[in-house]
């Protein structure tokens, strides 16, 4: 059995597990709801896990994929933003706007992540 760490705020969709059961065979998700500061912490939540798949920052991910600091694989999951066709109101700016729903599209594996800066 692969045990995975899910480090989000959302809980895995049906379709999700079915997906990681598709890739992985038999697996256990190890949920974590709460916020991380650091590659650090996401390793040490995932010490007995064999795979781990975050909803993270650039700047985590990319310490994170580092094999210096951590050699499990890293996944994400991929989502379609479909409008529903309804409005729902905004409570950040009260307007109504469009209602959207994310339906999955895949997991895929982080490698590596890459910021390319030039100064101004």
């Amino acid at each position: 059995m692969t045990k995975i760490l899910w480090l989000s705020r959302h809980s895995l969709t049906a379709d999700q597990i079915a997906d990681l059961t598709r890739i992985y065979g038999d697996v256990e998700v190890k949920p974590y709801d709460a916020t991380v500061s650091s590659w650090k912490d996401v390793v040490q939540i995932g010490k007995d896990c064999d795979i781990l798949a975050v909803v993270l920052p650039p700047a985590i991910l990319a310490d994170l994929v580092n094999p210096r600091n951590n050699v499990k694989p890293v996944i994400r999951a991929k989502a379609n933003r479909i409008a529903t066709g309804n409005t729902v109101v905004n409570p950040a700016t009260g307007k109504e706007e469009a209602e959207y729903r994310f339906e999955h599209a895949g997991w895929e594996r982080i490698i590596k992540i890459e910021v390319v800066v030039e100064a101004l």
